[in-house]
């Protein structure tokens, strides 16, 4: 990400206050609710989002998703960092 500080690996990201996911039962899917917008996450970034609970490390979500879905764990980590990233910039997300 050109000129965006990524985050360190031993960050824990929660969700931002008054922020949530949530079951649509409308759009039968899991979204995001932040104050004045609703985002419907794809599949991947739902994973990283239910692991936004303060207690977990970015390592430790890419040690967990590269695992479970047989991938790389360092572009797992580096795609994990680009996302936490952007849900900081957007506020959606802080990091503890």
């Amino acid at each position: 990400m050109n000129g965006v500080e990524l985050p360190d690996p031993s960050a824990r990201p929660r969700l931002a206050r008054g922020v949530r996911l949530r079951q649509d039962p409308v759009r039968d899917r899991i979204i995001l609710l932040a104050p004045e917008s609703v985002i419907e996450a794809n599949p991947s970034a739902l994973a990283v989002l239910k692991a936004c609970t303060g207690e977990v490390t970015i390592a430790a979500m890419a040690a967990d998703l590269a695992g479970r879905f047989g991938a790389d764990p360092a572009r797992v980590e580096a795609d994990i960092q680009a996302l936490i990233a952007d849900l900081v910039r957007r506020r959606l997300v802080v990091l503890a």
